[in-house]
């Protein structure tokens, strides 16, 4: 498996947090367009309805299209808010290896709770809840027909289903969600009066740890053990935490990690596991 490191500049695609950004703005401006679009076609039906006009087939193909739209809008809005997680992601992992961001936004798959956690960001309970209302409709209720065992629990879902999609209250907390994320990411790399320090460091041939101090975030901290420390059974978290203050030097940066190891998250490098976060 390739141990390329991720760059802090110079990438592109999936490995550069801007290309992830611009991919959530699309979704977002997409999202935005269905749900106006849901809308003048309530209007469009509520005029037909009130003129006397309306038959059973120009009711149904209007009911249908605002349905698919208000569904496809909340789909949309529900990728364009996992894709601004993931950009946030991209930051934590400067230094590493590539594909172990490859592996960590698999692992995430479509779970934004747990990104927030991950990401620190604090949302209202409120606003907790509908990401996880996304997170479930992008996994099921919003791509695939409802899963039900009778007719009549059917058409209940369905119902009820159909109410939280067309539920602009919800779309637009979720619009309001999306903009306070992309405002507290816009500063997780740093600012003037805030800067971020990254450095990543080796431990024997093929171990290291990595280091994040900075920004909007607590610090943060990715260990590799190496094979060395694997056979001492020095690989867990306080050995290796030994290891580092040992090391350190007198420099600005030594200082800087000494003073931010026992405050930071830490995390677990492996080929098998990808990585994982050490509870404390």
């Amino acid at each position: 498996m390739s141990n390329q490191r991720l760059k802090q500049s110079g990438e592109k695609g999936v490995h550069n947090k801007i290309d992830w950004i611009n991919e959530a703005d699309s979704k977002l401006t997409s999202a935005k367009i269905l749900r106006e679009a849901a809308s003048v076609k309530e209007d469009k039906l509520k005029e037909l309805c009130e003129s006397g006009k309306a038959n059973s087939q120009s009711v149904f193909d209007l009911i249908q299209t605002i349905e698919s739209a208000n569904k496809s809008s909340f789909l949309l809005l529900g990728y364009a808010i996992e894709l601004l997680l993931k950009s946030g992601v991209v930051s934590l992992l400067i230094n590493a290896p590539k594909h172990l961001l490859e592996l960590k936004v698999r692992k995430y798959g479509h779970k934004l709770q747990n990104m927030c956690t991950d990401l620190h960001i604090n949302l209202a309970s409120s606003e907790r809840e509908l990401l996880g209302i996304f997170s479930s409709f992008i996994v099921n209720e919003a791509r695939y027909p409802v899963t039900v065992s009778s007719i009549q629990e059917h058409s209940k879902r369905k119902n009820e289903i159909g109410a939280q999609l067309a539920n602009n209250k919800s779309f637009n907390l979720g619009v309001h969600i999306y903009n306070s994320i992309r405002n507290i990411l816009s500063d997780i790399d740093g600012s003037e009066g805030n800067p971020v320090f990254r450095e990543r460091r080796e431990i024997d041939s093929d171990g290291y740890y990595i280091f994040r101090v900075g920004g909007i975030l607590p610090p943060i901290f990715i260990f590799k053990y190496s094979e060395k420390q694997i056979k001492a059974g020095k690989n867990n978290v306080d050995d290796m935490k030994s290891l580092i203050v040992k090391s350190l030097d007198n420099d600005i940066i030594s200082r800087i990690i000494l003073d931010s190891l026992n405050l930071s998250d830490v995390y677990i490098a492996s080929e098998k596991s990808g990585l994982v976060k050490h509870e404390q």
